[in-house]
């Protein structure tokens, strides 16, 4: 299946706030709009595109044409003279080159890949045009601005910015077949030729369906308000379901902030990855000092190694640059910083004279490298990840699974405690005190008792081959 994108509009009100850009190429989270909804398609399966140039159409095609190889993606520019007239007139001129169904996008929408992938999925008829929309209606930013879709059954009843009653807002995604041409044609003769005409005219002959997108997000993008809103929303989405409260609530906010203006920069993320390690080493070479002063240091940098950890995957996720390479990566350079915090701490405990304490260090070590290793293990034996974070999600699902009472329900309620986010900020705080002894302590009791929960709830760590449904 192809793609129609629609770059061809002049976005005025986004040039009088940044000199004379085309509004397909200013920039949300680090890309250009129109490679962000080229990306997001692809990430839908979509490798094949045409697109609708216009105002400004070369400056388009001379970025897209460079950039397409390293995209992954083939891209037919097709140039619209007539692009100061209604969108439908963008849409007709690509009629020579879309012989099936087809996907149609605005090159200014930002959208979750999930929605196309679910739309494509769904299907629409061969005489039928699908439009995705959002019936979270009181949530839409700028809603005087939207096209509003009156809906029945499934089905489009009503279309347009000024309808007085409403149901559901236009997000801008369609999956049409080339029925939708001839609508464009009748659109062009009979009004000015909009796509929401088309639609309209579509819909009073029962051929125009509706898709709604539930919780994925998507923001149009006309003005500089939006913009920023746009951005919020690209944040709010790489959010990960298993962060911990600390990382909602605090470190997110800081790394959030700090990717931004890593974004600006040529960094990848993977490099962001190494000198997160760096910061990591850090922060064990300082506790193994010893002194209060250094001591405290090293917690601090520990906390921020695990703020500054979070920076990486937002990269990823917003440049549609994640990989298998970079998920280990990620995972082999946090594992290393734990290990040499707690090594630093082991020998920090000594330093200060905490002899005594030996026995627990090696319990503390033991319990570590057990747990970290059998994490590894089923990562590479039971799935396709490099994340540790597919253990929790796993073992999540194992608990749910299970009656809720006694151990289960107990650890159910403590899993927070072995999450980054919280013994990071614990570990800064007894630093701040000058208290390693407890860390030592805590460290030995919690790293082995993880070890044992998950060999005890995951069986897969025992079975004599990999299950098929963990594999795939």
């Amino acid at each position: 299946m192809k793609a129609l994108i629609i770059a061809a509009g002049k976005g005025a009100r986004l040039r009088r706030w940044d000199g004379d850009l085309p509004k397909p190429l200013h920039k949300v989270a680090g890309l250009p709009l129109i490679e962000r909804a080229i990306l997001s398609a692809k990430k839908a399966g979509i490798t094949e595109f045409v697109i609708i140039t216009g105002y400004r159409g070369e400056a388009i095609e001379k970025r897209l044409g460079r950039r397409a190889a390293k995209l992954g993606v083939s891209i037919q520019f097709v140039r619209n003279q007539d692009w100061d007239k209604a969108n439908g007139h963008s849409v007709l001129k690509a009629r020579p080159y879309l012989n099936n169904n087809f996907v149609l996008l605005m090159s200014d929408h930002i959208f979750d890949s999930k929605i196309v992938t679910d739309l494509v999925r769904q299907g629409t008829g061969d005489d039928a045009v699908t439009l995705a929309v959002d019936e979270r209606v009181d949530e839409i930013f700028d809603l005087d601005d939207a096209t509003k879709v009156k809906t029945r059954n499934g089905a489009i009843s009503e279309i347009g910015k000024e309808i007085p009653e409403y149901d559901a807002i236009d997000t801008g995604i369609f999956l049409c077949s080339t029925a939708i041409f001839p609508a464009l044609d009748q659109a062009c003769v009979e009004g000015n030729g909009s796509l929401s005409e088309a639609i309209r005219l579509m819909a009073a002959k029962g051929k125009a369906r509706t898709f709604a997108i539930g919780r994925n997000f998507w923001q149009d993008v006309d003005t500089p308000e939006s913009l920023k809103e746009a951005e919020k929303v690209l944040f709010r989405s790489v959010r990960k379901e298993t962060d911990g409260v600390v990382s909602r609530y605090f470190n997110r906010k800081v790394s959030g902030f700090l990717t931004r203006l890593l974004l600006k920069t040529p960094f990848t993320a993977n490099q962001v990855t190494w000198s997160a390690l760096v910061v990591g080493l850090l922060s064990g070479f300082l506790v193994a000092q010893g002194t209060p002063l250094y001591v405290a240091l090293g917690g601090i940098v520990f906390q921020f190694a695990s703020i500054y950890d979070g920076c990486d995957g937002e990269m990823a996720k917003l440049r549609f640059s994640s990989s298998k390479f970079g998920e280990w990566l990620d995972t082999i350079c946090d594992n290393i910083t734990y290990v040499a915090f707690f090594a630093g701490v082991f020998v920090g405990v000594f330093r200060q004279g905490h002899t005594n304490l030996a026995p627990l260090g090696l319990l503390m070590a033991f319990g570590v490298l057990m747990a970290l290793g059998t994490m590894y293990f089923y990562l590479v034996r039971y799935t396709n990840s490099g994340s540790l974070v597919t253990v929790q999600k796993d073992l999540s699902r194992d608990m749910e699974g299970v009656d809720q009472n006694g151990l289960v329900y107990l650890l159910g309620k403590m899993k927070f405690l072995i999450k980054r986010d919280f013994f990071a900020l614990f570990f800064m705080i007894l630093c701040l005190a000058n208290q390693l002894e407890w860390i030592l302590i805590l460290t030995a009791l919690s790293s082995n008792v993880a070890w044992i929960v998950l060999v005890t709830m995951k069986r897969e760590f025992v079975a004599e081959e990999p299950k098929a449904e963990l594999q795939n």
